[in-house]
């Protein structure tokens, strides 16, 4: 029988651990340190599962690719497609595990701080190769734009969750 300090002792600790669980250490595409709590860190995983959804699916419809591309450009996107996918692994099979109402692995779960805003960083770079900017608008007179901007090519950075 435990003697009633212990118990005590491992309430505290489990408070403390469960109340550190509560808020997400994690960074954005761009690097810097965000803290989020677990429904901003859920809604952040969710956009960038459909985000990395929506680019493969892209990647399996697109014209471009029925059609065939430079060499060159097949082997980049080739290789940015595997670096995704790669990456992304955990935070598809935490998706999976959800879809088939079971819990994914405590360490695939424990991953994700760090791997959902990698995902999201080889994914903007996969869609950026299969939307490259094409011809630039030259500058006419009285335009300050020369051609598309960052926000343009990518999607905003991040702070927190969407």
């Amino acid at each position: 029988m435990l003697h009633h300090k212990g118990i005590v002792g491992i309430a505290l600790f489990m408070e403390i651990f469960l109340a550190a669980c509560t808020t997400i250490s994690t960074r954005t595409p761009e690097g810097d340190q965000v803290t989020m709590n677990e429904k901003e860190f859920a809604i952040y995983v969710e956009h960038v599962f459909r985000h990395h959804n929506h680019v493969l699916n892209e990647l399996i419809t697109s014209p471009t690719m029925a059609q065939g591309v430079a060499d060159s450009d097949e082997d980049d996107v080739a290789d940015a497609e595997m670096d995704m996918i790669r990456t992304c692994d955990p935070l598809n099979e935490v998706v999976a595990a959800e879809a088939e109402q079971r819990h994914a692995s405590f360490s695939t779960l424990m991953k994700l701080a760090d791997v959902v805003p990698e995902c999201e960083t080889l994914t903007r770079e996969l869609e950026i190769l299969l939307h490259p900017p094409t011809d630039l608008p030259h500058k006419s007179a009285g335009d300050s734009t020369v051609g598309p901007t960052a926000k343009t090519l990518a999607p905003p950075p991040s702070r927190s969750a969407p």
